[in-house]
Order: structure tokens, then sequence, then C-alpha cells
């Protein structure tokens, strides 16, 4: 199935938002005990709680690090977390070699092992996936890129680089690299080590195929690639929802069936496959709460009989041996053996002090084309980042610029102009979020039309402002209808807005 088409035309850098007085309260909850014999300590967290979201954390930020986990947690007040994936602990540069999806965006990936995700809604999932890659050079299928983010010494592998890899990019003797900008357009062409551009990506070429960059790519051209994630046991369909991802294993459990067999996942050590070891594990109950948490010692056959005595239907191991860690600062618990390259976070804000904004599903048509927007629902309202929706306006005859004056902090609507772009869009279409919930809080900018202020509700969204549909519909006069039978939000222009 088709997971993503990741274009990085317009892509918003995502801080961790979170509320600085942070409450753990009943959503999360600690014990040490023994099960079937077996040491454990683990947190369970309720995802029907609406202030807890899971966060991917990576070691400095970057790909290429490793850091105590509690100081990972601390800087996001994670309620809890724990270590993540395999990665480089012995040797050379400490990177993953499990897959990572960070935000809904893939930026490691493996091809052996199983895969836990969480979707949006918080539903655990646990398979063992493959994954494809395509490049595209102007639209046309051009590259078949190997890996995202993970250097190879092998003489003809290709390679995606993205920001979240935070180090230099060290290319080989007689490599090449397209560098793409945060607007899908080459760059350059890089025959020396290089940082990827903020935004954007860059795809290198090792020196066997490193003609090919010549053959295919020139500055200006426009460079997108997609991800295909294949499924063995799971619904394709519900990773397309999946916010965060950690790859590592044996899986243990999935769909309730024990499937704790190392050898079928490509594991060939026997610390993993056979010898009783400390395990980290993550899995889900059939109610849906998570349950994360470190054994102190056990075989995967034991690991799974002690993941379904915790009422688990879905579980994996994570990294485990020195690796193993676990962070619950309600019970100053911070365990952990080694520095760790990444981890799996969960962070709950003070519900009663935080309004969270939650993914729109709802399908747009702007005068009969489908529009994929940026969208949000808040409080059973839909909300539209303003510049998507100027954007999809521009030549309409309800088009409209969007001005901002920052001595004033004023958002400016003028009607009856073409939308201008800022630095780094690009004329596609805007994308649909496909986070989970996130933090919002009313913009504190006035909103200026005609030189009239205007009592807007607008919310400000990972740093960009989304306006009620129905308000803008009203302001530019432009027909806004719901059609049941498509399930869907039709805007037309050609037609006066309608109370």
């Amino acid at each position: 199935m088709r997971f993503t088409k990741i274009t990085f035309i317009a892509v918003v850098l995502i801080s961790l938002l979170v509320n600085p007085g942070v409450s753990y309260g009943a959503a999360t909850a600690y014990k040490n005990e023994a099960v079937n014999g077996v040491n454990l300590r683990y947190v369970t967290v309720d995802m029907s709680n609406d202030g807890i979201r899971p966060v991917i954390l990576n070691a400095q930020n970057k790909i290429t690090e490793t850091e105590p986990l509690a100081a990972m947690a601390q800087k996001v007040e994670a309620a809890a977390a724990i270590n993540g994936t395999y990665f480089e602990a012995y040797e050379g540069v400490p990177i993953p070699w499990g897959t990572i999806i960070k935000e809904g965006k893939v930026i490691h990936i493996s091809q052996s092992g199983a895969v836990v995700g969480i979707t949006a809604a918080g539903k655990l999932l646990v398979d063992r996936l493959t994954f494809d890659f395509a490049g595209y050079i102007n639209g046309q299928y051009r590259a078949i890129p190997w890996r995202i983010n993970h250097p190879s010494a092998e003489d003809d592998a290709i390679t995606i680089f993205t920001p979240e890899y935070g180090a230099t990019v060290t290319l080989a003797p007689g490599a090449k690299a397209a560098i793409i900008g945060k607007n899908g357009l080459v760059t350059q062409i890089a025959t020396a080590d290089f940082d990827v551009p903020g935004g954007g990506f860059a795809i290198a070429y090792n020196p066997a195929v490193a003609y090919l960059v010549g053959e295919r790519y020139k500055v200006g051209d426009h460079v997108t690639y997609d991800v295909t994630i294949n499924t063995t046991f799971t619904s394709a369909k519900d990773w397309q929802d999946v916010t965060v991802a950690l790859g590592a294993g044996p899986s243990l459990i999935i769909n309730g069936v024990i499937t704790a067999e190392g050898q079928k996942e490509g594991f060939v050590e026997d610390k993993i496959n056979s010898l009783s070891t400390a395990r980290s594990f993550i899995g889900a109950t059939a109610e849906g709460k998570i349950i994360i948490g470190n054994m102190a010692s056990a075989t995967i056959s034991k690991a799974a009989e002690v993941c379904q005595s915790l009422g688990l239907v879905n579980a994996m191991c994570l990294d485990g041996g020195g690796s193993t860690a676990l962070y619950y600062p309600a019970n100053k618990v911070s365990y952990a053996g080694r520095n760790v390259n990444n981890g799996l976070a969960f962070l709950q804000a003070n519900v009663a002090n935080q309004l969270y904004a939650k993914p729109s599903a709802s399908k747009v048509y702007v005068n009969g084309s489908s529009v994929d927007f940026t969208a949000y629902n808040i409080n059973g309202n839909n909300y539209f980042k303003l510049r998507d929706l100027a954007w999809a306006l521009k030549g309409s005859g309800k088009q409209f610029d969007v001005g901002w004056d920052q001595a004033s902090n004023s958002i400016i609507l003028y009607s009856n102009q073409a939308y201008n772009t800022m630095d780094g869009e690009s004329p596609a279409q805007p994308g649909q979020s496909s986070q989970g919930a996130v933090p919002a809080k009313k913009t504190s900018s006035k909103i200026l039309a005609a030189d009239k202020a205007i009592a807007f509700d607008a919310y400000n969204i990972n740093g960009n402002n989304f306006f009620k549909l129905r308000d803008i519909a009203e302001l530019f006069d432009f027909e806004l209808a719901w059609d049941a039978a498509a399930g869907a939000i039709r805007i037309d222009t050609a037609k006066s807005y309608r109370r």
C-alpha cells in the first residue's frame, strides 16, 4: 500500500509543545512485580486520555548520537519513556538499525524484524513490515533509493537523507548527491560532504552509480519520493494513520497470536532468539491501553507468555541487554544501562488548561477539484490553515492574499488579490496533516480586513494560524456546503455564502 507521498514542498518544522505544568494523574500507572517468575517494571498508559501523546525521542535530536534515555525524556517533560530500536552501540557512528516513523514521517527503515506503530487515534499495531522507495524527477519515476538516513559503504547504494539526520553527510570519493531544497527543487549537485537543507532532503549515489546523478538531475528539477509500506498481518489502511513507530523485535504477539520466532524476522543471534536476557517491550491490551516495560531476564518465548499474562494482544521486544531503559518520573523511576540512540515517550498535558486539536478527516473539494488541506477539529469545528485556503482559492473569483504586520502583531487579509507565496512554498497542493492530537492556543494576533478588526476564532497550531472555514467563507462570500453522500466539504467560489 502507499503510505505517503513525501514531497517536502512546504514542511513545517514541528517542535514538541509541552505544557510546563505537567500532571501525570490516572492516565499512567507504574508497577514493579514478578509475573510468571519474571521480574518486571512497567508503565500502563491509558490512550483514551485526551492529554496523552506519543513522541519519538532522538538523542541530541539527531540520527547519529546517543544520550541517556532520562535526559531525552526530561527535555520534553515526558510522563513516561522507554528505549527504542537497535542501534550501532559498539563501533562507528551510533546510527539506528530499525525503522523509525516520527510525526508521521518515515525517517529510517529496516527490512527485517518487526515494527510497532501508534496511530493518531492511539491504536497500537505490531507487524512484520517491508518498505519500498520510489523517486520522481519532474513527475517521472527515475530513482530507486535503498534506505533513508543510513549511510552505506556498498558501492552502488542510493540513500535519502533528510534534516532529521542532523549531521553533515559524508560522501565517499567519487560519490554524488542531488540536494533538494524545501520547495522541492534541486539546488545543487554535491560532490563533497554536505548538510541537508532544512525542509528539504538529498539523494546520495555511491561511486558505482554516481554517474546517474549527472544523467538524471539538474538544478531546478522538481524531485519527490514515495515510501510504500508492505504489511503482513495488519490492515494496510491502519498504517496510513500511524504517527510514531519503532522497528525492533522479535514480535511477541500479533492480533492475539504468539509470533515469538526471531528467525522468521531475520534475527540470527542467540541472545535474541534463544537466550534468557534483559528485554524491553511494548504492547497493548484489547481495551487499547499501552504497556511499556523491562523484563529482568527472559527468553522470547517466556517474554510472550508474560505479555499474555499482562493481557496484551499485541506486543513486541524493543532493544534489550545493555540498552534496556525505563523512565517514569511520577515514581522516580529512571532505570538505564548504556546511552541510547532513540526512544519512545508519552507526553501528558494538564488537560484542564491545555486545548488539543485533532486532525480533520473531511474531504474537501474546491470548485469540483479535490484538495488535501492541513485541517484540525477543535470543539466540533473544522479549522484550516489560513495560507492553505488562500493558496487553494488563488485564481478564483474569491481569491485573497495574506499579509503580516510585525509591528502591530496583525494578520491582514486582502480580498480580490492573488495569494503571494512565502519563501519555501510551492504551487503544489497543501498536504493533509497525519499527526495525532496537538496542542492549540488562541491566536494572539489581531486580524484585519479592509482596515477593520475582525473578531474571528483563530488558533495557532505548530506555529501556523488556523481559521474556522465558515468564517472565511462568510468574509469572502463563497458557498460552503456539506455533501453527506460523499462525506465531503464543497467550496464553490461561483456562488455566494449562505447561512
